[in-house]
């Protein structure tokens, strides 16, 4: 039967494109559903500032009546003045294992793009590099953490036999809590000290208070990495609530020179993809409780984010915010770490990650194609 594509205009529809994961996923045991009502809001324009700096259009594949496939279309203004050309990027595509149903799907965001006055698509992305983005294209029987991305084994077929080609990629690693690396040791000693301090706030009250200026270092640090773009103030806000607010924090560690500025960080949290898993996707009547369990004893916990600010020798101060971390999930308990998506050619990280007994988990791929 033919296959129709119609971009999202109403409520309605925006709950049939949301509610697609749902569906084409149930039952695979890697799936983690992320809460529905946290991703309406998400995809509401009116909620989510990121609709006030980009031009975003969301498509929904039909056929016989049923969703099929989905895919999101954005231009960020802020992206394009960084680059000083139009990107168009393509993101949170989902289909069933149907290459006329993809490429309908990846017709109309190219066109879309395309009358943008975009030079290339890429992706999939988010919104912004704190979003979900990338393709797996390995580790399929391996389970990802609630911001990593999933999908099956037949998507990347699906993209590369449209003509999209690999952009960059992005690799996963997992690894067990250590009782001791001497090299991590070595370099507290000689520069934790001396030179600075490691912080873990007491409360998240006193975490907030450092928020703003994590803000400005992490964009700071971030800049130059790919897929990153500037964030509003408004955006600031909307993803301080959607993930600070959440921080448990003795897993945050802030690093602060001699003159009190902050100058790295590392951020971690408990692993919730096995809570989400048995919330189903609702935090209602019950998720909240699976939920609440994985935050007070956790035995994995997922890294987040890690940083410094450009022109400090940034391999030593993630190395002290890694040791302190470790620290601390021996004292709590946490057996192993589950790393968030990195740069394949990220080697400052990549170095830090050799020096423990780690296993390569996951990959996921940016795809790239030129529109004439």
């Amino acid at each position: 039967m033919r296959i129709r594509v119609i971009p999202v205009a109403d409520r309605s529809q925006l709950r049939r494109w949301v509610g697609l994961p749902y569906d084409l996923y149930r039952g695979a045991p890697n799936f983690v559903p992320q809460l529905r009502r946290e991703q309406l809001a998400f995809f509401d324009a009116g909620r989510n500032p990121s609709f006030q700096s980009a031009a975003v259009q969301l498509f929904l594949a039909e056929r016989d009546g049923k969703p099929v496939g989905r895919v999101c279309g954005i231009v960020n203004a802020l992206e394009t003045g960084k680059l000083g050309h139009r990107r168009g990027r393509f993101g949170w595509f989902e289909s069933r294992n149907d290459p006329d149903v993809a490429t309908a799907l990846l017709d109309a965001v190219r066109g879309w793009l395309a009358d943008q006055g975009c030079e290339e698509m890429t992706g999939p992305h988010g919104f912004t590099d704190l979003d979900v983005e990338g393709l797996l294209v390995e580790g399929f029987d391996e389970l990802p953490t609630i911001s990593g991305s999933f999908n099956f084994p037949y998507y990347p077929d699906l993209l590369e036999g449209y003509g999209l080609t690999k952009d960059v990629d992005y690799v996963e690693f997992r690894a067990a809590v250590p009782d001791r690396v001497p090299l991590f040791e070595r370099l507290r000693k000689r520069y934790g000290n001396a030179e600075y301090d490691v912080v873990t706030c007491g409360s998240r009250k006193e975490l907030m208070t450092h928020v703003p200026a994590l803000w400005e270092l992490l964009e700071e640090a971030f800049e130059p990495l790919y897929g990153v773009v500037p964030l509003t103030a408004q955006q600031r806000d909307f993803y301080t609530q959607a993930y600070f607010d959440f921080l448990d924090p003795d897993f945050v560690k802030l690093i602060f020179n001699r003159a009190g500025v902050m100058v790295g960080f590392f951020l971690a949290m408990p692993s919730l993809s096995q809570a989400f898993q048995r919330a189903g996707g609702r935090l209602f009547p019950f998720g909240f409780l699976h939920v609440l369990r994985a935050f007070r004893k956790p035995r994995t916990v997922d890294f987040l984010l890690a940083g410094a600010k450009p022109g400090e020798p940034s391999p030593i101060l993630v190395a002290l915010g890694l040791i302190s971390m470790f620290d601390t999930l021996r004292e709590r308990g946490v057996n192993f770490i589950e790393t968030n998506h990195e740069l394949e050619e990220n080697t400052t990280v990549n170095q830090l990650w050799s020096k423990l007994e780690i296993v390569s988990t996951r990959r996921s791929r940016i795809y790239r194609m030129a529109l004439s």
